[in-house]
C-alpha cells in the first residue's frame, strides 16, 4: 500500500510541466500536512500518524520563517500516545521559478509527550524539541497558489529526561497568500 502511493505520487510530480512557482518575497503561506510516523523505540514500537498546521512568511524568494503546530499519535497495548510540538522552523528553498520546489528546513520549538493510561490517568512531560527536513512543493493551477507539500522529517524531543527521536513521511496542501511577483 505505502509502495503504491508513493509510485502513484512519484508520476504526478513527472507529470506537471514547469511554470512559474507560486512563492516570492513578501508572501506568506498557510497549509496542513498529514503523515506517517516511526516512532522512538524508547517511546513506543508502534507507528503512529500525524497531522501539522504550518504558517510562514517569505523574506526573500529563498528563505522562509514558518510555525508549526504538530500532533502526532499511537497505540500500543491499550496506551494512547500523543505528541504535540510547537516549532519556529528555518525554510530555504533551492530554484524557487520551477513548479517543483524543493526545500530544507531547520527547526526549535516545545514539545509535549502524552500516555493515558487506561485505569491510571495520563502521565506527561514538556521538554524542547529540534527538527530537520527535506521535501518539495509542487505548484499547479493557473496562477499557481496552491502546492501539494511532500515532505520527510526528523524530530528530536526531549522529555521524561530522555531523548527521543522520531521520523515522519508528510503529505499535505500550502496556499500562498499574497500576488506573484515577477522573478
Amino acid at each position: 500500500m505505502k509502495r503504491s502511493m508513493a509510485s502513484a505520487l512519484v508520476g504526478t510530480l513527472l507529470a506537471l510541466a514547469p511554470a512559474h512557482a507560486g512563492i516570492g518575497e513578501g508572501n506568506g503561506e498557510v497549509g496542513f500536512d498529514l503523515g506517517f510516523t516511526n516512532f522512538d523505540s524508547d517511546v513506543t514500537n508502534e507507528d503512529g500518524t500525524n497531522l501539522g498546521l504550518r504558517g510562514g512568511y517569505h523574506f526573500t524568494r529563498l528563505f522562509e520563517l514558518e510555525g508549526q503546530v504538530a500532533g502526532y499519535a499511537a497505540e500500543e497495548a491499550g496506551v494512547d500516545i500523543g505528541l504535540g510540538v510547537f516549532l519556529v522552523n528555518a525554510v530555504f528553498s533551492f530554484h524557487p521559478r520551477g513548479t517543483i520546489v524543493p526545500y530544507v528546513l531547520a527547526g526549535v520549538g516545545q514539545a509535549t509527550l502524552e500516555f493515558d493510561i487506561p485505569g491510571l490517568g495520563t502521565v506527561d512531560d514538556d521538554g524542547r524539541a529540534f527538527q530537520v527536513a527535506a521535501g518539495a512543493r509542487l505548484f499547479f493551477g493557473a496562477r499557481k497558489k496552491v502546492a501539494v507539500r511532500i515532505e520527510l522529517s526528523s524530530l528530536q524531543e526531549r522529555t521524561f529526561d530522555e531523548s527521543s527521536r522520531h521520523g515522519s513521511l508528510n503529505v499535505g496542501f500550502t496556499w500562498r497568500i499574497g500576488e506573484m511577483r515577477a522573478p
